[in-house]
């Protein structure tokens, strides 16, 4: 069917005036702050820069002062891009992280390592909430696999400069990122479905204008906005969209279930002990990478091929073909980290399971937050990501302070296996449980989903 009006020619004459390629670009730049991120991890990770630590836990307090941090903040940035919009949500992230470059400069001593862990942690916070609410509202249904997966790559580009640049060099680039991303602020639109949300339909046709180098009169700028209104109002209809009340509709809760649970099985799919090269080759005996090349590049080339694969496969696919590589490396990277044994054959077997365990990881890490992202409403779309967020950190929080003893008692070994379980269950809850979100709006989404047999509420 072609529409058409008096003002802005045919329907179809406007998609193939359109031009997706600003979106990919507002999309890019929006993301560099991950970048920024991946790099602030390894200098706030370096050894000088850990501080003090919890006595008996092996844990930094600069880390615990992080991930509380980011659980108080988050809900702050919710509420910030709920009422001042999206764009503003994006500043004060920037400027956060430009803040903790700030204790880099001087002396470091007990105190500033915790202030430095916790202003990066209120950065952190909002960084995983907002940059992908965002970058979800500016990309088309068809594209914006592509550019919410840009976050695992830049975050992953970000870790791996440390493999190129010294401390220093770190730092200034840190400086450099945050002065570009400050520039890029004031250059972008504002989400066009903030503006629905704030029944501002003339300024949300003239930011999608902008983003699809089209008059704001025209058939297809009018149409996206309008579906963006039908969305928003089937929201509204239930009146109350309080956080106690989100919940309460169904289809909702059955998406925040999703959230809960592949965020804790991603938490616990035992990143804490393949991400350390270290502990994961300790069998071997021998540094076989002084340079820790292997996980940095690994994670990488992880965030490379989700960028490359979500464009083509169904979030559930890759979520369960990822998962299930995982528990296969997992499997025999156990074998080989059995306690008072020493690999003497056959010892590239072990380098080669964690390369391929590190890449899988690098594919599904974040994909949580994608299917979130393009799940949601948008109306609820910030509260519901703000409230799984603080939980997944709450959840991150204790698996970090328990870990340490969980290692002691049962071993890497057994740990190892148990990890190994958590992500079957998450292949198979991918699988069954996970609606066909490619290329679908959320009322293609919603209709898909049945209830969710764990935790009926």
């Amino acid at each position: 069917m072609v529409y058409t009006d008096t003002v802005g020619g045919s329907f179809s004459e406007d998609v193939n005036e359109s031009k997706v390629w600003k979106r990919y670009v507002v999309s890019f730049f929006v993301s560099l702050p991950f970048f920024t991120y991946g790099v602030e991890n390894d200098v706030l990770t370096a050894t000088s820069k850990l501080g003090p630590t919890i006595e008996n836990l092996n844990v930094p307090w600069s880390t615990v002062a992080f991930i509380l941090s980011s659980i108080v903040a988050a809900p702050l940035h919710c509420f910030v891009i709920n009422r001042y919009g999206r764009r503003v949500g994006i500043y004060l992230i920037v400027l956060l992280q430009g803040i903790v470059c700030v204790p880099l400069l001087i002396a470091l001593t007990d105190a500033s390592v915790i202030i430095q862990g916790s202003i990066a942690g209120v950065a952190t916070g909002g960084l995983f909430v907002v940059v992908p609410i965002y970058v979800r509202e500016v990309s088309s249904d068809g594209m914006r696999g592509v550019t919410l997966a840009l976050m695992m790559l830049m975050a992953a580009a970000g870790n791996a400069m440390k493999l190129l640049l010294s401390e220093d060099s770190m730092l200034y680039l840190m400086v450099g990122f945050v002065a570009i991303e400050l520039v890029v602020v004031f250059l972008i639109p504002e989400s066009p479905g903030f503006l629905v949300m704030r029944d501002k339909l003339l300024d949300a046709q003239l930011s999608t204008a902008k983003l699809v180098c089209l008059k704001h009169d025209q058939n297809f700028v009018t149409n996206e906005v309008r579906l963006l209104k039908e969305e928003s109002d089937r929201a509204k209809s239930t009146r109350n969209l309080g956080l106690f009340n989100i919940p309460k509709h169904k289809i909702w809760r059955d998406q925040m279930k999703i959230g809960l649970l592949l965020n804790t099985t991603t938490i616990l799919s035992g990143c804490s002990i393949f991400l350390d090269q270290d502990k994961a080759l300790a069998q071997l005996k021998t540094d076989i990478d002084p340079e820790k090349m292997l996980v940095p590049i690994s994670l990488l080339l992880g965030g490379f091929s989700c960028v490359v694969l979500v464009n083509f496969l169904e979030r559930k696919y890759l979520l369960t073909i990822s998962y299930s590589v995982m528990i296969l490396s997992m499997g025999t990277l156990a074998v080989y980290t059995q306690a008072d044994l020493t690999v003497t054959s056959l010892r590239w077997v072990p380098i080669v399971a964690l390369a391929i365990l590190v890449i899988s990881y690098g594919v599904v890490w974040s994909l949580p937050t994608v299917i979130l992202a393009e799940m949601l409403n948008i109306e609820i779309r910030a509260t519901a990501m703000g409230v799984i967020y603080v939980y997944s950190q709450t959840v991150r929080l204790l698996h970090t302070l328990t870990f340490q003893y969980l290692e002691d008692y049962i071993g890497i070994y057994t740990l190892l296996y148990l990890c190994a379980c958590i992500n079957i269950f998450g292949a198979i809850y991918a699988i069954s449980m996970i609606p066909d979100i490619k290329n679908k709006s959320v009322k293609q989404i919603e209709r898909q989903l049945r209830r969710v047999p764990i935790l009926k509420l």
